[in-house]
């Protein structure tokens, strides 16, 4: 599903080099669930950034379902990411004013999916996640884990055979967080490709592999 070939990435600040990779090969299979735990500033969200396609490596190779996506335009990459991969961060990244099903809309809408298609698809994922009779509420009338459940829906909407989570359980207390990730365990067995990035070793523990990221490496398994 996806891979990386000796991978660089650096970032410079003045006349400070920063190696957030460092030639890091990895390969994630189609119907793996993968956690890719570090502390902060270990890698890992660069890894994350490189592997769903919102950033470039300054050397290697990134490969997405065998098609090497490290130097395609960025309209190539937008279509990617619409099409092929489904995003959950940290922070839900809901837009306020919007309803539930109208935050799950919005990346469908940009697809130009039909109307009839676009409410099939927003219904089935807001039940997916247990959350078809709040479809019309606002995030401030959710809790935080439903936002986040409403987050995985509009993660899931376009049928993405990849879902990357960004510390999706961050911003969560104990229990909500449990839910979460029960919730992504349930996509990964129903087939979806699930990358998680954490620094919990609590929530790395329900993927069925975990690399260990530190200075930019992969530690030895």
């Amino acid at each position: 599903m996806i891979e990386l070939r000796a991978v660089e990435k650096i970032y410079r600040s003045g006349t400070e080099e920063v190696r957030a990779l460092d030639r890091v090969s990895l390969a994630v299979y189609p119907g793996e669930f993968v956690a890719v735990i570090g502390r902060s500033g270990a890698g890992k969200s660069t890894f994350l950034h490189l592997a769903g396609c919102l950033d470039r490596p300054d050397a290697g190779q990134v490969l997405l379902e065998g098609r090497d996506i490290s130097a395609l335009g960025e309209r190539a990459l937008s279509r990617i990411r619409g099409r092929e991969i489904g995003f959950i961060f940290q922070g839900f990244h809901l837009l306020p004013t919007l309803s539930a099903y109208e935050n799950v809309e919005l990346p469908l809408l940009y697809r130009r999916m039909p109307a009839a298609l676009r409410r099939e698809r927003v219904m089935q994922a807001l039940e997916a996640v247990g959350l078809r009779d709040r479809a019309r509420h606002l995030p401030g009338e959710m809790s935080g884990g439903q936002q986040q459940r409403v987050a995985i829906a509009r993660a899931l909407a376009g049928d993405p055979p990849l879902i990357l989570a960004d510390e999706p359980t961050g911003n969560l207390d104990t229990q909500s967080g449990e839910a979460i990730i029960r919730l992504l365990s349930r996509l990964w067995r129903q087939g979806k490709t699930i990358l998680l990035i954490t620094h919990d070793p609590r929530v790395a523990a329900a993927a069925e592999r975990v690399i260990r990221v530190e200075d930019g490496h992969i530690l030895p398994a």
